[in-house]
């Protein structure tokens, strides 16, 4: 793909997309390195269109001026996404290169509420584009530096959470199929501004162990596990008291089974031995 193509600049304008998942493919240093190559505001409108941690690879391939310059262009919910994502000494070096307007628009988006979801999400989410094939879907996964949980979460062009899917039925279903034709719409998703002393009464925790969590417009921003809920809250996970008779009980069974076994050794031996004899 030439940067100095004029079809290529069409086409990545027109499609931002589908560009997108093209370059997803790409190592991040060659994807930077067409960035680096393009107008700033073509690189931002294909990058805004990726997902998060695949942007998040190719700010860290680039110079820190050039990736500020890059990051100012993108939309400020996006870039906030990409921010969390970010090494905190990489951050640091490209987020000095803001000016201080963009720096402000930023921080407005950072700041949840102490005492609630979004305070204690995990902003590393698996999650891929609906329009996505199940084959490219597999494809997408086998990349993954990290291991996957059981469910991948489905989001719009816009990063808004529009369903998940099990990765069992993912590797069942027809490769020439969507993700969005797959996929579970019913996602029992929190809010980021929920406050956490009402999390553990959320109906979702009885099937998932994490939910992921949403701003007001739905777009997807994390992941929160229940156990994290229970921490912030000093809950201790009870566990039951070992039950005396129960013990006993499993010691007898285990004492009459290695006497049972012992007399039907003896009995063998002694008729291999009496066979012998006669």
């Amino acid at each position: 793909m030439r940067a100095d193509n004029p079809l290529t600049r069409e086409y990545l304008l027109s499609y931002p997309g589908d560009a997108a998942r093209i370059l997803e493919q790409v190592s991040a240093e060659h994807v930077a390195a067409l960035f680096n190559e393009l107008p700033l505001k073509t690189s931002a409108a294909v990058m805004a269109s990726m997902l998060p941690a695949t942007a998040m690879l190719c700010l860290q391939a680039m110079n820190a001026v050039t990736a500020a310059k890059l990051i100012a262009e993108l939309p400020v919910p996006y870039a906030v996404r990409v921010y969390r994502l970010l090494p905190v000494t990489v951050r640091d070096e490209i987020f000095s290169h803001l000016s201080e307007r963009n720096h402000k628009r930023i921080r407005r988006y950072l700041k949840f509420p102490a005492a609630s979801a979004g305070a204690l999400l995990d902003p590393n989410v698996d999650m891929l584009p609906m329009e996505l094939s199940v084959s490219g879907a597999i494809r997408a996964i086998e990349r993954y530096k990290s291991a996957v949980g059981c469910d991948i979460y489905v989001i719009d062009g816009a990063q808004r959470l529009v369903g998940m899917v099990d990765v069992g039925k993912l590797l069942k279903a027809n490769h020439s199929l969507r993700l969005k034709d797959i996929m579970v719409r019913k996602t029992r998703s929190i809010s980021a501004y929920a406050k956490v002393d009402t999390l553990l009464k959320h109906t979702g925790w009885s099937l998932y162990r994490s939910l992921p969590v949403v701003d007001r417009d739905n777009t997807l921003v994390g992941t929160l596990a229940y156990l994290r809920v229970k921490d912030s809250l000093g809950i201790i996970e009870e566990t039951a008291p070992p039950d005396a008779m129960a013990s006993l009980l499993s010691f007898a069974g285990l004492y009459w089974l290695t006497v049972a076994q012992l007399i039907d050794s003896v009995f063998t031996i002694a008729g291999v031995k009496k066979g012998e004899s006669s």
